[in-house]
């Protein structure tokens, strides 16, 4: 008798069944953290800004003009303490001031009286002068003639006041005659107020 021969493809579903690995779920990976947002950046503080700085005001330019009148002059008085050093006596003044120590004047005609020691005085005639606050001067120009208290002349080009030394400049042309005639002339003539002391430069 025949055994019945099964057909090997009929087999195939029970042979596939069997062999067949159980298939695991599929695991879905697990999703990366997610990445932190930056934090929102702060605003930087601006930069203060720099302070403007305060304009210096501009100097107020003053004007002075004064004139004689009838035979009412302008008087300018100069003082060191107790002493008095000259005294400018003139026609007319013209003058500007920008401040402290900033300004000059114009004199027309001016007539100045220097002060020196004890008794000493020479009195200076000019056509023009000039006083400069800064450096604390006064120039006589145009051709000066002076005199002093006990009787000397004196002629120059220019005289020149100088406020730190207390000197007196005659300078150009001088010539010095004494009350009995005696002349002496140089380029330069140089007076101390303070001592008295008077010399000449280019005596001829």
């Amino acid at each position: 008798m025949n055994a019945h021969r099964v057909l090997p493809w009929a087999l195939l579903p029970w042979l596939i069944a069997g062999c067949a690995q159980p298939q695991k779920a599929a695991t879905s990976a697990p999703s990366a953290a997610p990445t932190p947002a930056f934090p929102a950046a702060k605003p930087r503080p601006s930069p203060s800004a720099a302070p403007r700085p305060v304009p210096t005001p501009s100097p107020v330019k003053i004007t002075v003009h004064g004139s004689k009148v009838g035979s009412r002059y302008i008087y300018v008085t100069k003082q060191k303490g107790n002493r008095k050093v000259y005294v400018l006596r003139a026609d007319s003044e013209s003058g500007e001031y920008f401040g402290s120590d900033t300004g000059r004047s114009d004199f027309v005609n001016p007539h100045v009286t220097f002060f020196g020691k004890g008794d000493q005085r020479l009195m200076a005639d000019a056509p023009s002068g000039t006083a400069v606050e800064k450096d604390k001067t006064i120039v006589m120009t145009g051709g000066v003639r002076a005199r002093t208290a006990d009787g000397k002349t004196l002629h120059s080009d220019t005289l020149r006041y100088d406020d730190q030394t207390d000197m007196l400049y005659g300078n150009g042309n001088v010539v010095v005659t004494s009350p009995s005639g005696d002349r002496l002339q140089g380029d330069q003539l140089r007076w101390n107020l303070r001592t008295g002391h008077m010399d000449f430069t280019g005596a001829r």
